[in-house]
């Protein structure tokens, strides 16, 4: 889109040794004899995670037998996604088979803990809490959600197999020069499917579309929405959207050209239910710019004019499509309630050392 840009060219180079990490992980991390659930999309790994997720992953066997085993803890949400085709691993990417939230499809112990067998079909005997494999499925993916950064506790989740012996064999020549060959096969083609879904946005500018991402392995209980962002320096965006009556939970975030997720550790590029400010009028108005327009519900594009936006809907009793709306920076507030508290210098850093506090200190790795 941008030849000349020699920064958003480098941004790419960096994404494509970003996927050599993530490819190193995946390919030769866990296999689907001795699993072990490897980090992938994080404030590290970026490539469009969801800021309130930390993803872990690990390849299975369909015809296996897992045990899923842990502790809880305190964060919005756990989920456990199955399905083939890990983006970046073929060139026609899987779909997830099957979406379970935890706390919906299984039994907690009083203090937390829990056990789960995942297999194709239950145990003979088992009376426990079971839920099935789906055919066809590859992989085992983790999602912990967390809504206040600051003071939920991460959950601790171990998944081993118990259908074949837990000693993993030192791999030969052959499997391992074949998984290296993968992973710059991987680290290639990872960064070229996403830039593939960055090319569909550039008919939505400065709109939203709402959005299934069905075919890139989004949630089946989640609705998406996205759109681009585009506006000059002297211009912000205003986002503004009604509330689901009954919401689990929700999000914004703003991503880059080559869909990487803005800075979210030392910015506040991302909003989600706990965190944004919902107006007196019970609706949700966002400002999109470079400079600090002294506003709690500030999206920092961290110097960019250009991106694009993702938003979620989980377990909402509506599915409202956000507006956006360009307008003169500095008439911001002509355009939002006057109630709109002013954030100073001082309050907005305080927020970003929480912010930077809180993310490092929630399991990534």
């Amino acid at each position: 889109w941008a030849p000349d840009d020699h920064l958003l060219r480098a941004d790419l180079h960096r994404q494509v040794f970003m996927n050599l990490v993530q490819g190193y992980l995946l390919l030769l991390g866990g296999d689907a004899k001795t699993p072990d659930l490897t980090p992938i999309y994080n404030n590290h790994l970026l490539l469009q995670p969801n800021p309130d997720d930390t993803y872990v992953r690990t390849p299975i066997d369909e015809k296996g037998v897992y045990r899923l085993s842990g502790e809880r803890g305190t964060v919005h949400l756990v989920t456990a996604s199955l399905g083939n085709a890990s983006p970046g691993t073929s060139e026609t990417w899987g779909k997830n088979a099957a979406d379970y939230d935890l706390d919906k499809e299984i039994a907690f112990n009083a203090d937390g803990t829990f056990e789960c067998i995942f297999s194709a079909e239950r145990p003979r005997g088992y009376t426990g809490n079971w839920l099935p494999i789906p055919e066809s499925s590859t992989g085992f993916l983790i999602r912990r959600r967390s809504y206040d950064w600051v003071n939920e506790r991460d959950p601790r989740i171990a998944l081993e197999r118990l259908d074949v012996s837990p000693v993993r064999d030192r791999p030969t020549r052959e499997e391992i020069e074949s998984k290296l060959t993968a992973l710059a096969e991987y680290a290639e083609r990872h960064t070229r499917q996403w830039l593939r879904y960055q090319d569909k946005l550039n008919d939505i500018v400065n709109r939203i579309e709402l959005y299934g991402f069905d075919d890139l392995g989004g949630m089946a209980l989640q609705q998406y929405w996205w759109g681009k962002f585009q506006f000059g320096p002297d211009e912000a965006l205003i986002v503004e959207t009604e509330i689901p009556g009954t919401i689990g939970y929700w999000n914004i975030q703003l991503n880059d050209q080559i869909w990487n997720a803005l800075e979210y550790t030392w910015r506040q590029s991302s909003l989600n239910g706990h965190q944004a400010r919902v107006d007196s009028d019970g609706r949700f108005r966002a400002v999109i710019s470079v400079q600090d327009p002294g506003v709690p519900n500030w999206l920092d594009t961290v110097g960019r004019f250009e991106g694009s936006i993702v938003g979620r809907w989980y377990g909402a009793s509506s599915r409202p499509v956000p507006t956006i709306k360009k307008v003169k920076l500095s008439e911001v507030r002509d355009h939002i309630p006057t109630d709109t508290p002013q954030v100073d210098k001082d309050a907005r850093n305080e927020t970003l050392r929480a912010r930077g506090r809180a993310v490092q200190m929630r399991i990534k790795w």
